[in-house]
């Protein structure tokens, strides 16, 4: 069964990497989009992990490093899309500043 679903629902990232989603137990997870919104006045940058079950965030799973996004800039992160978590793989992600880059990420979970 597939079932589409919100992973992200319109948070505001940290500076301080967390984790915004994980996969359920007995599913896995499909990235089909990714938004990120700037409303700050100057540039933040993101930072986006795909993690596997039991792992850390660390280069070995860094998706994005730095991508830079001018203020008010809105972004569709390619980058991610069409990935696969497995159960208990997680999202973590970081801004530059605090409460300042809108994130919506979707796609599908199945069992």
């Amino acid at each position: 069964m597939i079932t589409p679903k919100s992973f992200v629902n319109g948070v505001n990232l940290t500076d301080a990497a967390a984790t915004y989603y994980t996969t359920p137990t007995g599913t896995r997870a499909i990235i089909k989009k990714a938004t990120f919104c700037n409303d700050d006045v100057g540039v933040v940058t993101v930072a986006i992990n795909l993690v596997p079950s039991g792992g850390a965030a660390g280069y070995a799973n860094q998706i994005v490093k730095a991508k830079s996004l001018a203020a008010g800039e809105t972004w569709s992160c390619p980058n991610i899309e069409n990935h696969i978590l497995e159960a208990g793989g997680f999202i973590s992600m970081l801004a530059s500043v605090t409460a300042k880059i809108g994130c919506r990420i979707s796609g599908y979970e199945s069992i």
